[in-house]
């Protein structure tokens, strides 16, 4: 939401038990996993690696649509989560992408999104190779979350003039489905976007704020 261009790592190596290909929901039992079975050999990365099956998302509308259905977002899309989830998607990085980006339109965001396979002239891993990917699209700013801290280096930034910029995100609760089981934390966007459809980016944008990164 805050960033000028974004950019799906699609490059980078498939990461098993993550959450490159599953993500979890609400059910009345509480939360639960969303899987996607992929085949996957050592080093691959995301762009490489194929499904187990090309229907491998059919199974999980049937899961939305028991678990959604009296939400108002499904109630309101679930026609385009039929079709996007009817899809015989080949790689993983298919159907990531297409379902961040039905989301992205959902929460009304406006900007340029990319894949680090398109963009020429990166290199390296690690901080090295995002640092390469802030210079090739000419960044100014660099939005991280916390978890990249364990490898980013401040002075790769700081040698093509780039600042980066951490969040600080705080936590919150919100009505979902399924009340007898109480709030439960860190599903999918999915879960807030199809309890709240109207107010779910006014949400997240005030959830989250930005501070400059500094040498330790």
């Amino acid at each position: 939401m805050s960033a000028d261009i974004f950019v799906y790592l699609d490059t980078v190596q498939f990461s098993k038990n993550g959450v490159q290909n599953r993500n979890q929901i609400k059910t009345a039992q509480g939360a639960q996993w969303l899987t996607i079975a992929v085949r996957h050999e050592l080093g691959q990365s995301i762009r490489d690696t194929q499904l187990a099956a090309a229907n491998s998302t059919v199974k999980h509308w049937k899961t939305l649509q028991a678990n959604y259905a009296r939400t108002p977002g499904f109630q309101r899309w679930k026609e385009e989560l039929h079709l996007l989830l009817h899809q015989n998607y080949l790689t993983l990085d298919e159907v990531a992408i297409a379902s961040t980006e039905w989301m992205i339109e959902k929460l009304g965001f406006t900007n340029r999104r990319v894949k680090a396979s398109e963009i020429p002239e990166t290199h390296g891993r690690a901080s090295d190779l995002v640092a390469s990917i802030c210079k090739a699209l000419e960044g100014d700013y660099y939005l991280t979350g916390t978890g990249a801290l364990a490898y980013l280096q401040l002075e790769d930034f700081e040698r093509i003039d780039c600042e980066v910029q951490v969040q600080r995100w705080r936590s919150f609760s919100y009505d979902q489905i399924h009340s007898k089981t109480g709030f439960v934390p860190d599903l999918s966007t999915l879960d807030l976007l199809l309890n709240h459809p109207d107010e779910a980016a006014e949400m997240i944008a005030a959830a989250g704020s930005w501070e400059v990164l500094k040498d330790k």
